[in-house]
C-alpha cells in the first residue's frame, strides 16, 4: 500500500510538473472547435484540410471526433463572444482560421492548444516568438510563401507593366504586413507601387475602381474581407482591363489572371496532421510552425481569353491552366 501511495504521488508531482506539455487526457476520443473568421472559398477549403487532416491521424465526426464549428461571419464582436464561449467549454484543440482568430484566442486563453491555420505572418502579428519556438500555446500552419515569384511572373506575362497596385484591410494586421511585403519586392523588381486600403467590404467598388484606373496590374495577398467581395473587385477590374494576380488558388478560379499560389485545403491538411504532436502530449510551444511547400504557378485560361493576354511559351510551359466551372 505504500508502495501504491508513493508511485501516486511521484504520477501526480510529474502531472502538475509537466503540465505546459500535457494538454489533455490522451484517449480514443477527440474534441475540437474550428472557428473560423469569414465564410468565403478559400477559407472554406482550410476549414475542409482540417477536418480531411484530422481523419488522416485517425479522428472523425461521428466516430471519435466531436467538433464544435464556428464562424464569427467578419463580426468582430460576435468573435470575441465566439471565443469566450469556445474556451468556456474547454476543447483538447483549437483550431483558429486566420490571424484575427487566432488573435481572439490568444486573448482568451493561455492554456488551450490553439492550432491556427491560414496566418501569413505570425511572428509579426505577436502570436509566436519565433517560427522554430513559438513559445506559448499557439502553433500551426502558415500561408506565408515567397512574393518575388509573383513579380517576376508578372514580367513574364506583362513585360510592359510598370505600375502595381496593391489593396490590404486596414482592420486585418496580417493583410497590411503583406501587402508592404509585397511591395517591396516589387519595388526590388523595379515596379512602381501604389497600395490603397480598405476598412470594409463596401469600400470595395470605389476603392477597385478608383486603384484600376491608376494601375496596370493589381496585386492581392491573403486577405479575408477582400476575398468574401472578391466579385465585386473583378467587376471593378474587368471594366478597366486590369488583371489581378494573387497567392490564393481560389481567387484564380474566380476570375483573377494568375499567380503563384498555394492550395488552401492543403494549409488546412497540414493544421490537422499537425494536431497529431499534441494529441501526442507535446505542447504547442514546442512545434514549429510549418508552411505549405510546393506552390503552384496557375493561370485562369477564362481570364486570359476575357482580357485578351499572350501567354508566352514561358509561363504556359510551368503553369496549370485551372479548370473554370
Amino acid at each position: 500500500m505504500k508502495k501504491f501511495i508513493k508511485v501516486l504521488i511521484t504520477f501526480v508531482f510529474a502531472l502538475v510538473t509537466l503540465a505546459p506539455a500535457i494538454t489533455f487526457a490522451q484517449d480514443d476520443e477527440l474534441n475540437v472547435a474550428i472557428v473560423q473568421l469569414v465564410s468565403h472559398p478559400s477559407l472554406d477549403d482550410i476549414n475542409e484540410g482540417i477536418v480531411e487532416g484530422l481523419a488522416e491521424i485517425g479522428y472523425e465526426e461521428g466516430n471519435n471526433l466531436t467538433i464544435n464549428q464556428q464562424n464569427s461571419e467578419g463580426d468582430m464582436n460576435l468573435l470575441n463572444t465566439i471565443a469566450n464561449q469556445v474556451v468556456s467549454e474547454n476543447p483538447d484543440i483549437i483550431f483558429a482560421i486566420t490571424t484575427p482568430v487566432a488573435q481572439a484566442f490568444q486573448n482568451a486563453t493561455d492554456e488551450i492548444p490553439i492550432m491556427m491555420a491560414g496566418v501569413t505572418d505570425p511572428v509579426g502579428a505577436k502570436l509566436v516568438e519565433s517560427i522554430e519556438a513559438p513559445g506559448g500555446n499557439i502553433t500551426g500552419v502558415s500561408d506565408a510563401m515567397s512574393l518575388d515569384v509573383q513579380f517576376e511572373l508578372l514580367q513574364e506575362i506583362l513585360p510592359e507593366a510598370t505600375k502595381v497596385g496593391f489593396m490590404y484591410s486596414t482592420n486585418e494586421d496580417n493583410s497590411q504586413l503583406e501587402v508592404e511585403a509585397a511591395a517591396a519586392a516589387a519595388e526590388e523588381l523595379g515596379f512602381e507601387t501604389q497600395i490603397e486600403g480598405l476598412s470594409s467590404a463596401l469600400d470595395m467598388q470605389m476603392v477597385g475602381q478608383n486603384l484600376a484606373s491608376q494601375v496596370d496590374v493589381i496585386f492581392i495577398g491573403s486577405d479575408n474581407t477582400i476575398a468574401s467581395s472578391f466579385a465585386t473587385l473583378l467587376d471593378a477590374t474587368d471594366a478597366a482591363n486590369i488583371p489581378v494576380i494573387t497567392t490564393v488558388a481560389t481567387m484564380i478560379e474566380q476570375g483573377a489572371l494568375g499567380g503563384v499560389a498555394i492550395n488552401q485545403k492543403q494549409i488546412g491538411l497540414q493544421a490537422g496532421l499537425l494536431a497529431k504532436e499534441i494529441v501526442d502530449g507535446s505542447a504547442a510551444s514546442d512545434i514549429p510552425v510549418q508552411f505549405v511547400e510546393n506552390p503552384e504557378t496557375l493561370i485562369n485560361p477564362d481570364t486570359v481569353e476575357r482580357l485578351g493576354i499572350e501567354l508566352p511559351e514561358s509561363v504556359t510551359e510551368k503553369a496549370i491552366m485551372i479548370e473554370v466551372e
